[in-house]
């Protein structure tokens, strides 16, 4: 790995978070998993220990992986340095890097599970009557269509 050495004069990140990473200089290896299940309720309710990953496709789906050439190159750097002067980062999350150096292998992976379980009676919530019009049977699009060719 070709090594440089990593100059930033001022950096301000206001936050690093969910396996994120912030790194200064060579790495070698960065390895960033992060898994999450996101219940939205209409009525906050927790029963406890509710919520196992493998419950959920998403989090046993393989990755697809990139496809691996092998390519001819010649690097040549000819200042010895990787300067910054300054930096302004608002956030950094879910499996994310700021890096400022040079790299190896990066393997990062985010996996959100979004739950929404809402009451359906009266709620004004769009997906809620979509959901509706998507789970109508058949039998139900033909009355439907009878329907407004009669009006």
């Amino acid at each position: 790995m070709l090594s440089r050495m990593s100059q930033v004069d001022h950096l301000t990140i206001n936050s690093v978070s969910s396996s994120s990473l912030c790194q200064i200089g060579d790495s070698t290896q960065m390895v960033l998993k992060t898994r999450a299940l996101a219940v939205k309720r209409e009525f906050p309710f927790f029963y406890g220990r509710e919520g196992n990953f493998d419950d959920y496709d998403v989090f046993n789906e393989p990755i697809p992986q990139p496809i691996v050439e092998a390519v001819n190159m010649q690097v040549t750097n000819l200042a010895p340095i990787i300067k910054v002067n300054r930096i302004n980062i608002k956030g950094c999350s879910f499996s994310s890097v700021i890096h400022i150096g040079s790299t190896c292998t990066l393997d990062a992976e985010s996996r959100i599970k979004h739950i929404r379980q809402l009451d359906g009676i009266g709620s004004k919530t769009p997906d809620v009557g979509l959901e509706k019009e998507l789970n109508m049977t058949a039998d139900d699009v033909e009355t439907t269509l009878e329907d407004d060719s009669t009006e």
